[in-house]
C-alpha cells in the first residue's frame, strides 16, 4: 500500500541515533539518568523533525478518530501504567495536583482535552489546538520539572518521558484484539509515526524516543518495558501508588459514569498478564462484562461498525460537554474547584 510504502522514505536520521536492536534500546532506556530540557520554549511547524512523514501521520490520527473508545481505554490503562513508575510518582505526589478525587478531575480531564485534540486538530494550521496543546504539554512539563529539581524530589527524566509514550500507545499495539481496535498494519505504522513525531517535538531524545522504524520493532519493544518494567511494579505497587490510582480514577468518573475503578484495575493486571488481588464485587463484575460484550460488539461485522461509530459520535460529545460544562463536577466540586485552565503555560 502507498502508506507503508513511505516507511521506506523516511530519513535515518532518528534511525542511526537510535540502538540497532531492540533490546540495546530497551537497556539505553534503564541506563538513561539524563533530565529533560527546562528551558521554556514554544515549538512550531518549522521545528518538525526532517523524517516527518504527513501521511503516516494523518494515518495514525485517522486510527484514533476510528477508535475513539478503544484509544480511550488506552489512555486510561496508560495513565495508570505511567503513574506506578516511581519516579514518575514521586513527582506527581510532590505537585499536589492530582491526589485527590478533584485535583485528578481536572488534571486529567486536561490531558484528556490536549491528547484529544493532537490526535484531531490540524498539524497544517500553526493556529490550531494541536500547537496549543503540544506548548501547553511542553511547558507544563518543563516548568514542573525545574521547579521540581530546585525544591522538589529532582527534575522529570528523558527516561520518563519516554516510558509515558507508552502509556499512549503500549496497549494499542501490545493487545489489540482486547481493545477492539481495527488493527490493520498501516493504521498501526502510522500510530506508532504519530508518536514518534509528538514524542520528538515533546523533547524526547531520538535515541530513548521508544517508537522505532516501524510497528513491529516498537510493539517488541513495548513487550519488554511490559514485562521488565510495569509488571515489576505492578506485583509490588509503590507507595502512594493506590491513592493516586483510585484518585484518577475517581476523577474521571465524573467525565464517563460507567468507570468503575475496580473494574478498570482488573482489567488492567488481566491484559499485562498479572492477577488483581482483590475479588470484584457485584456492580464491578457487571461493569466487567459490559465492557467485554462491548469490545465482542465491535469485532462483530456490520453490527460492529455502527457500535463504533456510535462510542466515536458519543465520546466527541462527553469531551465536548466535560471541557465546556462538566455537570456532574459542577455539582460535586463547585464551579471554581471544577474549572480546568487549558492553556495557563502556552497563551
Amino acid at each position: 500500500m502507498i502508506i507503508e510504502a513511505t516507511i521506506m522514505k523516511v530519513q535515518k536520521s532518528i534511525d542511526e541515533e537510535q540502538a540497532a536492536t531492540v533490546e540495546e534500546h530497551f537497556q539505553a532506556l534503564i541506563d538513561d539518568d539524563s533530565s529533560i530540557d527546562d528551558k521554556i520554549e514554544k515549538s512550531s511547524y518549522e521545528n518538525l523533525p526532517e523524517w516527518y512523514n504527513e501521511e503516516l501521520f494523518k494515518a495514525g490520527q485517522c486510527y484514533y478518530r476510528r477508535n475513539l473508545l478503544s484509544m480511550a481505554v488506552v489512555s486510561i490503562l496508560g495513565v495508570l501504567s505511567v503513574i506506578i513508575i516511581p519516579t514518575i510518582l514521586r513527582v506527581l505526589v510532590w505537585t499536589k495536583k492530582s491526589g485527590t478525587t478533584c485535583t485528578a478531575f481536572k488534571r486529567y480531564l486536561e490531558t484528556i482535552i490536549h491528547i484529544h485534540s493532537l490526535y484531531t486538530a490540524d498539524i497544517n494550521n500553526p493556529n490550531s489546538r494541536w500547537w496549543k496543546s503540544l506548548n501547553e504539554i511542553k511547558l507544563k512539563h518543563a516548568t514542573n520539572s525545574r521547579r521540581s529539581g530546585e525544591s522538589g524530589p529532582g527534575g522529570i527524566y528523558q527516561r520518563d518521558m519516554a516510558l509515558t509514550q507508552f502509556g499512549f500507545i503500549g496497549y494499542a499495539l501490545l493487545v489489540p484484539d482486547k481493545l477492539g481496535l481495527t488493527n490493520l498494519k498501516h493504521e498501526r505504522n502510522g500510530l506508532n509515526h504519530f508518536w514518534r513525531v509528538v514524542g520528538y517535538m515533546l523533547g524526547i531524545s531520538n535515541k530513548l524516543n521508544i517508537c522505532r522504524k516501524d510497528e513491529i520493532e516498537t510493539t517488541a519493544l513495548c513487550r519488554l518495558l511490559q514485562d521488565k518494567i510495569y509488571a515489576k511494579h505492578m506485583n509490588d505497587e509503590p507507595e502512594k501508588f493506590n491513592e493516586m490510582a483510585l484518585a484518577l480514577l475517581g476523577g474521571l468518573w465524573y467525565i464517563d459514569l460507567t468507570i468503575d475503578a475496580d473494574c478498570i484495575l482488573y482489567f488492567w493486571y488481566e491484559i499485562s498478564g498479572l492477577k488483581y488481588a482483590k475479588p470484584l464485587g457485584i456492580y464491578s463484575q457487571i461493569n466487567y462484562k459490559y465492557r467485554k460484550f462491548v469490545v465482542y460488539l465491535l469485532e462483530t461485522p456490520i453490527i460492529g461498525f455502527f457500535i463504533r461509530e456510535y462510542f466515536n459520535y458519543y465520546l466527541s460529545f462527553c469531551y465536548w460537554l466535560a471541557e465546556v460544562f462538566p455537570i456532574f463536577a459542577k455539582l460535586r466540586f463547585g464551579n471554581v474547584h471544577s474549572k480546568i485552565h487549558l492553556y495557563t503555560y502556552s497563551k
